[in-house]
């Protein structure tokens, strides 16, 4: 696997022409009237590019996560960097977003909530003194995020399961750490209390057949990640291994799928799905191996060691797509390929 450097700068370069880039663009918005039907960026005057408004939030995390790497220092696009997201992420900016978030309380909702929280977090976390300056105009985007997140959980009869952006698992584990990272327990409590709920009591997640040919995460995964942030480390010594008991590496779900036509963009969601999935497992694998080591569960240990031999064919796929010239990969990709690479390098 290449050095997570060698990815700095071909992503920097990826995040700022998708952020600077207004078309093509799905606003994916109710319009109510016709007062609605106006350009994306009288609406969202932060976000109104690079494909649509999620993307847009997770590439401009992508670029400020970018910038506190070492090989930032020094780098071409550094200013520039700066300078675009200091621009979009004005005080009058975020303001205007934050406003649209609560007059549409259901839209983006919980994938692009969660970028939106994540946003904010790797801002007030970064050692660069502009973005940190930035974290704290993108907070009331944030403190939205939990306002509405309040407001919609007690309300949902049973999690969404797809392996899409409605997934309830994905966004609300996102959303829990930065909520957490912030000291807002009382939003922590809403979201573990919910993921009690809904997940549980599961077992035996069946990894054969959970994916579909448009999926860019997996569900038992995503499910297993929040769990892993939610229960005590008893009640997971029992959760997770029955949770994950018919996950192994010949398993459908540790299997990258081949994508054959790139220019889809539902299609083009699988490579993705190989990058969050090796995300997952990168996580979760040491967290058997914990429990393995206090039980002395000889074959669980074993489990977990398989599971990550299949991280670097998971990976390759995305990779390799995170950077090309087909739009429809790589306005979103390289955000999924960086965290992966991060945990990749963490091992």
């Amino acid at each position: 696997m290449p050095q997570i450097d060698d990815y700095v700068h071909p992503f920097a370069e990826v995040a700022l022409s998708n952020i600077t880039r207004e078309f093509p663009f799905a606003s994916h918005h109710l319009a109510r009237s016709v007062a609605d039907i106006v350009p994306a960026a009288e609406k969202n005057p932060a976000f109104a590019n690079s494909y649509d408004w999620h993307s847009s939030v997770h590439m401009h995390y992508l670029l400020a996560s970018l910038l506190g790497t070492k090989a930032a220092h020094g780098a071409s696009w550094r200013g520039r960097a700066v300078e675009v997201l200091t621009a979009h992420l004005s005080e009058e900016n975020i303001l205007a977003e934050a406003a649209f978030l609560r007059s549409n309380p259901s839209w983006e909702r919980p994938y692009g909530w969660a970028w939106a929280v994540e946003l904010n977090r790797v801002l007030n976390a970064s050692d660069v003194p502009e973005l940190r300056e930035l974290g704290k105009n993108t907070q009331v985007l944030a403190d939205t995020v939990f306002d509405l997140v309040t407001a919609w959980l007690p309300k949902v009869a049973a999690p969404v399961r797809h392996g899409v952006h409605s997934n309830t698992a994905f966004g609300l584990r996102r959303i829990l750490i930065g909520a957490r990272v912030a000291g807002r327990d009382d939003i922590v409590d809403v979201i573990a209390g919910a993921a009690r709920r809904f997940f549980a009591e599961d077992v035996a997640w069946n990894f054969v057949q959970e994916r579909s040919g448009h999926d860019f995460l997996s569900p038992g995964l995503c499910e297993a990640d929040i769990m892993t942030e939610v229960l005590s480390e008893d009640e997971l010594a029992t959760w997770l291994p029955e949770f994950l008991s018919e996950l192994s590496p010949k398993s459908p779900a540790l299997t990258p799928v081949k994508v054959l036509d790139p220019t889809d963009g539902q299609q083009s969601h699988l490579y993705g799905l190989g990058l969050s999935v090796a995300a997952s497992v990168m996580r979760l694998a040491p967290k058997l191996e914990s429990i393995a080591e206090n039980t002395g569960h000889d074959e669980l240990m074993a489990q977990a060691k398989r599971m990550l031999t299949r991280v670097d064919s998971l990976m390759a796929p995305g990779l390799d797509a995170a950077a090309s010239d087909e739009y429809v990969s790589s306005h979103w990709v390289a955000t999924f390929a960086w965290e992966a690479l991060i945990h990749n390098e963490n091992q």
